[in-house]
């Protein structure tokens, strides 16, 4: 009897730590920026948490780049990007928890 209750005690202890929450994923600090565009990308912006950060040159086309993120508390960030044929892309809502890369394509 006795047993069984030590047994008992070692599957609830061990369900415990099976079910505990699972942990918090880590935001990207860098994201690689990709331009598979024909026209060079004039300004990349990220934003998160009120702060923004620049690619600090044009993209050229088929040219790639990593760009440093500021220390956040969360996973996602807005992408802002101009191009040189005058059109944009606009990504309100982009979890650099799940992909840390981002490729511009016609």
């Amino acid at each position: 009897m006795m047993f069984r209750a030590v047994a008992a005690t070692c599957l609830l202890l061990a369900a415990g730590h099976a079910i505990a929450a699972p942990e918090k994923p880590k935001p990207a600090s860098a994201l690689v920026i990709t331009n598979a565009r024909e026209v060079p990308a004039t300004d990349v912006a990220i934003g998160a948490n009120g702060r923004t950060v620049r690619v600090t040159k044009p993209l050229a086309s088929q040219a790639k780049t990593t760009l440093k993120l500021p220390k956040m508390p969360g996973c996602v960030v807005a992408i802002a990007a101009n191009f040189a044929d005058q059109s944009s892309v606009q990504m309100d809502e982009f979890d650099v928890c799940k992909d840390r890369t981002i490729r511009f394509t016609d």
